[in-house]
C-alpha cells in the first residue's frame, strides 16, 4: 500500500517537474526568440549606409510629395503642356479673349489675370503686357527672324539656331501657343528699351509680380535652374497661369510645370 502511494508520488513530482521543465525551455525558447527578433532589427537599421539612409529619405519624401498632390487631372486645360518635345496640338480650340491692348489670352484665365494686374497697380507697379497669345505662323516669323538676326552678326547656322532656341521655342513649341503665357514688365522697365531680358528681376515690380503670382494661379515658367527640365534659358518676364492649386503646390516644391506633370502622371492622374 504504501509503495503505491510512493510510486503515485514520485510520478507526479516527474510529471511536475516535466512541466516546469517545459515551461522553462518554452519561456527561454521565447525570450530568445524576441532577442533574435530585436537584434535582427538592429542590426538591419545599423547595416544602413549613409548613401542608403540618404535614398531611404528621398523616397519618403518623394512619396509624401505624391500623397500632397491636388485632385487634378494632366488633362485640364490650364495643365496643357507645350514646349520643343511636346508640340501642341494643331486641332486644339481655345476660347480665346481680346484684351484693351488687341492681345488675346484664354478668356477662363482673364479674371485672375485682371486681378493680379489690378492688385500691382494698387501696390504702385504699372504692369505692361508685351506680348501673350501667339499663333504657329507667327512663332514661324519670331523664330526665322532671330535666327536671321544672329547670321547677320556672323554667328554660323548652328550657332544662330542654338542662340535662337535658348529664348524663343520652335515654332508649335512656344507655350504661347496655349493662351496661358504671359510677357509681362513694368512700364518703366519697358521705357528704358532694354525689352526682355532676364536682368528684369532687378526691379521691384517682378519681385512683387513673382511674390504674389500664385495667389492667382500663375507661376514663373522658366525659372533659374530648371533650364534642364524646361529646355529654356531663364525668363523673368514669362509667367504661365495654371491655377492657384496648381501654382501654389508647384512653388512649395519648387518645380518646372515639367516636373509637376511628371508627378501627376506617376500618380496616375
Amino acid at each position: 500500500m504504501y509503495k503505491k502511494f510512493a510510486v503515485l508520488f514520485v510520478s507526479i513530482g516527474l510529471l511536475s517537474g516535466c512541466n516546469a521543465v517545459e515551461n522553462t525551455v518554452s519561456d527561454m525558447t521565447q525570450k530568445m526568440t524576441k532577442t533574435e527578433t530585436s537584434t535582427s532589427a538592429a542590426s538591419s537599421e545599423k547595416s544602413l549606409t549613409p548613401a542608403e539612409e540618404q535614398q531611404l529619405k528621398k523616397e519618403q519624401e518623394h512619396q509624401a510629395m505624391l500623397d500632397e498632390l491636388p485632385d487634378v487631372s494632366t488633362t485640364d486645360w490650364n495643365l496643357i503642356l507645350v514646349n520643343n518635345s511636346k508640340p501642341i496640338d494643331p486641332d486644339l480650340k481655345i476660347p480665346l479673349v481680346t484684351l484693351p491692348s488687341g492681345y488675346m489670352i484664354d478668356e477662363r484665365m482673364k479674371e485672375d489675370y485682371d486681378n493680379w494686374l489690378d492688385a500691382a497697380s494698387k501696390a504702385g507697379f504699372d504692369i505692361v503686357l508685351a506680348s501673350s497669345y501667339r499663333s504657329v505662323d507667327l512663332q514661324q516669323t519670331n523664330y526665322d527672324s532671330s535666327i536671321q538676326r544672329y547670321l547677320d552678326e556672323n554667328y554660323s547656322q548652328e550657332e544662330a539656331k542654338k542662340k535662337t532656341e535658348d529664348y524663343i521655342a520652335i515654332p508649335g513649341g512656344s507655350e504661347h501657343h496655349t493662351g496661358l503665357a504671359v510677357d509681362i514688365v513694368d512700364d518703366e522697365w519697358l521705357d528704358t528699351g532694354k525689352g526682355l531680358i532676364p536682368e528684369y528681376d532687378t526691379q521691384d515690380s517682378q519681385h512683387w509680380l513673382v511674390d504674389h503670382m500664385t495667389d492667382y494661379g500663375f507661376i514663373l515658367r522658366y525659372p533659374q535652374g530648371k533650364e534642364k527640365e524646361t529646355g529654356i534659358e531663364y525668363e523673368s518676364w514669362h509667367f504661365r497661369y495654371v491655377g492657384v492649386e496648381n501654382a501654389k503646390y508647384i512653388e512649395k516644391y519648387d518645380l518646372s510645370l515639367e516636373e509637376y506633370i511628371d508627378l501627376l502622371t506617376e500618380a496616375g492622374k
